[in-house]
């Protein structure tokens, strides 16, 4: 029995001196494990601290008041630079230029850094402009320009057209005039140049002229001319007005025609005359913009005596020169809209 409580205690001995020893050698290298992970958490905290305290490269701001706001986009990228757009209202600054921005140039800051620019939205406008001497469409475009962002709708009301010198497609006048606060305001009527037009006027004593020079002449007022041969064996008559119809002092219009009874030859008459001659023509009013050209054909061939740009509701008087058995071909857009036979 003696011998077995000897071993037990032997046995416990060898066990308690092995725990107790490696142990400690276990708690050593735990606290060495520890002191490394901490030495490793501080230096790489170290890092980040100083990659984050140093940050992107300095740049210099640029100045870009004044500018398009495109154009100091452009710039403000090329630095690297974002930017925080405030629109604003001014009444001494043009659409989309820049007028104010934060920071001030020459200031440093990182790339990637947000530049703040006041940016104009236009003038606040509190009257009717003065829209004479512009077209309808310049119209429309700045009507929504200006009045849409104001919360106030003014649309274009009624369209007159009427002949004048100016150009055709210039607006000559406007109800309400310039300057008329737009409180009250919802449509502006306009008054819209058709160009020169041949107004009626008083018929001249044409007894005794030459037929192709008066012919140019009333060609020009857009008045259609006929002519009835009249024989004669005097060489001075040839070609020479012998009487008219209407008479003198008659309100002739565009459009209206003047009958001339001309001398001839007799071996005038059996030849081909070259005539002058007048094309009136009214542009269709419902189109908008259109190019008409117009073409002749007689026996020397075809010719153009016309191709230009016109608007809904033009009046054309073109005066040309053409033979006998004349046709007219009008068209419009390059299609052919009308063929007239003149003899």
């Amino acid at each position: 029995m003696g011998d077995f409580f000897k071993r037990v205690k032997g046995t416990f001995r060898i066990f308690n001196n092995y725990v107790v020893t490696n142990s400690k050698l276990i708690i050593r290298n735990v606290i060495i494990i520890l002191l490394l992970a901490v030495v490793v958490l501080v230096s790489v905290s170290i890092l980040v601290f100083i990659f984050v305290r140093k940050g992107p490269p300095e740049v210099s701001v640029p100045k870009v008041t004044d500018k398009d706001l495109i154009e100091g986009l452009l710039i403000l990228q090329k630095k690297k630079l974002n930017s925080v757009i405030d629109p604003r209202y001014f009444s001494d600054q043009e659409k989309n230029i820049i007028v104010e921005q934060d920071p001030k140039p020459g200031s440093s800051v990182r790339e990637g850094k947000s530049i703040r620019l006041v940016v104009s939205k236009g003038p606040i406008i509190s009257i009717v402009e003065d829209y004479t001497g512009k077209t309808v469409a310049f119209v429309q475009n700045r009507l929504q320009e200006i009045f849409s962002f104001q919360g106030k709708t003014i649309k274009i009301g009624t369209i007159a057209t009427i002949a004048s010198a100016e150009p055709a497609g210039m607006i000559i006048g406007q109800s309400p005039p310039p300057n008329t606060p737009i409180t009250n305001v919802e449509t502006i009527d306009l008054v819209v140049s058709k160009g020169p037009e041949i107004q009626a006027f008083y018929l001249d004593n044409y007894t005794d002229k030459n037929i192709k020079e008066v012919m140019q002449d009333l060609a020009l007022r857009g008045v259609l001319v006929n002519i009835i041969p009249e024989d004669t064996n005097n060489p001075a008559q040839n070609g020479i007005i012998i009487a008219q119809e209407p008479p003198e002092g008659t309100v002739v219009k565009r459009n209206e025609t003047v009958t001339f009874y001309v001398g001839y030859l007799p071996s005038e008459k059996e030849k081909d005359k070259l005539y002058a001659r007048v094309l009136n023509f009214d542009v269709p009013k419902d189109l908008g913009t259109a190019q008409v050209r117009i073409v002749i054909k007689d026996k020397i061939g075809e010719r153009e005596i016309y191709n230009n740009q016109n608007s809904g509701g033009d009046s054309l008087s073109i005066p040309f020169k053409s033979y006998s058995n004349t046709t007219v071909y009008i068209y419009i857009d390059e299609g052919v809209y009308e063929v007239r036979k003149i003899e």
